[in-house]
């Protein structure tokens, strides 16, 4: 391929895929495991090295970003913003800076790629057998795991769970084969925790529950080992939400209890409310609409309180005021005001992110169902339609089988 001076023809071309072969090859291994279609023309590829690229399909976008680690709007595409990713790091980030070494060099985001991708378009290195590892393999396996988050978001536990395992998988081969001092052997460790309990999630959202208990057991595990209460706060807040979804609001309780009193002395607001707002979700299954009330309350404050002053963790980006908004309709709908949930269920959806496709549907979800109980049957299957319309490029259990309980609900109510 020609040499084109756009940001996708460049980065691509850091990662030795000049030619439209190569190019077609490595696209069609990573489309094989997404489970997209795999053909692509020679024309398409040099339309996206253009100055100004159409943007994909879903589809497509989600094999390019999955091959390249980086949102297509940061190459120079134009993407719709419910279908842009907010958390992978910026491509500014993989820059050379000014008499120095990149902390991230192309070359080593391309071996995250093939690893995770199966490397099958690509041979091992010499040294694969005894791989030394040092703080550039640690950087790129965060900026791999930081995609996968973002991936999640926008498409998915079912689509993106196999990628999340395969990076799983490449961390604990380094861990076991790799030459290392200590101190990046704790950093090693502390990924593969953290990305255990993100295979997990992404098992949760795909609706194994099974498969995401094993897998938050590892990451516990992990964080016990290492001592780390940050990883050991978000599997206990993990498994607090797989709790509720189980109908079991004590030990959901239990969780949530454990992980506020671990996080207490060092955590912002922010994750403090969210640890509050599953001890109102808890609670409220339990009966003690009072005290539920009392803690969601407690748990708003916390989040008005947060002006940045301390860090959070990426995973607690999605808590605001829908995630408050959608807690406040569940004890309304608790008590069977469901009036009243609906009026907090429109305002959540209308404060939701463009970027959390995924929670919009379930957002969308929960609302139609509470519509169908008040006798609003019209705009119930309005969301319900709007919600499966998502289903399209959001590949997530829970919200498909939310969805479908919406669809029984509003049937039930009308006798269709």
């Amino acid at each position: 391929m020609a040499d084109d001076p756009t940001p996708f023809a460049d980065l691509v071309d850091g990662f030795g895929w000049r030619s439209c072969a190569t190019f077609t090859q490595v696209y069609a291994t990573v489309a094989r495991r997404l489970g997209q279609r795999e053909e692509v023309t020679d024309r398409q590829v040099r339309r996206w090295r253009a100055p100004e690229p159409p943007c994909p399909q879903p589809g497509r976008q989600r094999v390019l970003e999955a091959m390249l680690g980086v949102p297509l709007e940061q190459l120079g595409f134009r993407v719709p913003e419910h279908r842009r990713n907010a958390v992978t790091a910026p491509l500014a980030d993989l820059a050379e800076p000014q008499g120095g070494t990149p902390p991230v060099e192309r070359r080593t985001l391309f071996t995250l790629s093939a690893a995770v991708l199966g490397s099958a378009a690509l041979p091992a290195p010499a040294d694969a057998y005894a791989p030394q590892v040092g703080t550039d393999t640690v950087a790129d396996l965060r900026h791999g795991l930081a995609s996968l988050y973002g991936l999640d978001d926008r498409f998915g536990g079912a689509t993106v769970g196999p990628l999340a395992a395969a990076h799983l998988s490449r961390v604990e081969r380094l861990i076991s084969t790799g030459t290392y001092p200590d101190i990046i052997g704790r950093q090693l460790r502390l990924i593969s925790g953290e990305t255990a309990e993100h295979v997990g999630w992404l098992a949760f959202d795909a609706g194994d529950h099974q498969r995401a208990r094993r897998y938050w057991t590892q990451a516990r595990n992990t964080a016990v080992d290492l001592r780390d209460d940050s990883l050991t706060v978000l599997v206990l807040a993990s498994l607090s939400l797989l709790e509720i979804r189980e109908q079991d609001p004590k030990a959901a309780l239990d969780h949530a209890q454990r992980a506020s009193a671990l996080a207490q002395p060092w955590a912002p607001p922010s994750l403090m409310s969210i640890l509050a707002t599953r001890q109102a979700r808890a609670l409220a299954l339990l009966g003690d609409p009072s005290a539920a009330r009392t803690t969601l309350a407690h748990a708003a404050r916390l989040y008005d309180q947060d002006q940045g002053a301390r860090p959070a963790p990426a995973w607690t980006l999605f808590h605001g005021p829908a995630e408050l908004g959608m807690a406040q309709a569940e004890l309304f709908t608790a008590v069977g005001h469901h009036r009243a949930a609906v009026r907090w269920l429109r305002l959540a959806l209308e404060r939701q992110e463009a970027t959390y496709a995924r929670n919009e549907a379930l957002a969308r979800a929960g609302l139609a169902g509470a519509l169908a109980r008040s006798g609003e049957a019209d705009e119930a299957a309005f969301h319900i339609e709007q919600g499966e319309a998502l289903l399209t490029e959001v590949s997530s259990g829970r919200a498909r089988e939310g969805l479908a309980q919406a669809r029984r609900e509003l049937a039930r109510t009308t006798g269709s």
